[in-house]
């Protein structure tokens, strides 16, 4: 009684509802057991969704590039028989309507690489922490870490920073949070494309930089060599959890993917320090 309670206080019955949802449905959601097992279906049926749309965009935007391409030697090979040395010349024909689907096509792709990007930071947000300072309570990955770096000293003696780089303490209370966090975990799972997931770990990098950065910026943190030491040793043990992601996620005999663009994001805290 306390579960259907429960259930019919947010809007939802303990039977199917009679029209709309088939009852096949209703008890494939989990409706008609307990209403958390319920939430944890739901949320991950949207995850699911949620990383089955970036592939989709991905793919969307790769099979338009891999197009233009196309196009683009078709192009050559007609100006070639029509004696036009310059493919930049504007020409009529056969290789303008050739010309015209190799540019739309092209730009097809390069919406869909925008679209990846943004839809990638929006959930990165949405799942790790929202930029708001002020509502930071560190249930989230990154919010978590907000908190970590908020409330670390970095104006140290030799002692107490050898207290504060224990990486037992570190992997606890800065990469433990990050590793374990549902986006991490469903994001390991093979659950993409190598590609998202490059994105995926991009977008984590440059939200965990924005982070520290901005903490830095303000001003009111007393550092000295013996604390950027100590942030440096933060700021690698971030970098080498995400770079591991998107190394774990190549397939066997798969070429390498280059992390450089991670490493690129935390450049910034150390050029800061």
């Amino acid at each position: 009684d306390d579960i259907g309670h429960d259930v019919s206080a947010v809007g939802v019955g303990r039977g199917p509802p009679s029209e709309g949802m088939s009852s096949a449905l209703w008890e494939k959601i989990g409706v008609g057991g307990k209403f958390g097992e319920t939430q944890e279906k739901i949320m991950q049926i949207k995850i699911d969704a949620e990383l089955c749309a970036l592939n989709g965009i991905y793919a969307a935007g790769n099979a338009c590039s891999a197009l233009s391409g196309l196009f683009a030697e078709l192009v050559e090979e007609c100006l070639q028989d029509e004696g036009v040395a310059d493919s930049s010349v504007r020409t009529t024909g056969k290789s303008s309507m050739l010309a015209f689907a190799r540019d739309e096509l092209a730009s097809h792709s390069r919406s869909y690489e925008r679209l990846l990007k943004q839809r990638v930071r929006s959930l990165i947000t949405d799942w790790c922490g929202a930029d708001d300072v002020f509502d930071c309570d560190g249930r989230l990955c990154l919010q978590n870490l907000r908190l970590f770096i908020e409330n670390e000293e970095y104006n140290l003696d030799s002692a107490s920073f050898k207290t504060q780089e224990s990486e037992e303490r570190l992997e606890v209370e800065i990469i433990g949070p990050v590793r374990t966090s549902q986006i991490f975990i469903e994001v390991g799972q093979d659950k993409c494309d190598a590609a998202v997931t490059l994105q995926m770990a991009e977008a984590m990098s440059w939200k965990s930089t924005e982070i520290i950065l901005d903490l830095l910026f303000r001003g009111d943190k007393a550092f000295n060599d013996w604390g950027a030491m100590l942030l440096s040793k933060q700021v690698r043990m971030l970098q080498n959890l995400y770079c591991g992601l998107v190394l774990d996620s190549t397939k066997a005999g798969a070429t390498p993917i280059n992390t450089a663009s991670i490493l690129k994001q935390f450049q910034r805290i150390n050029q800061a320090v």
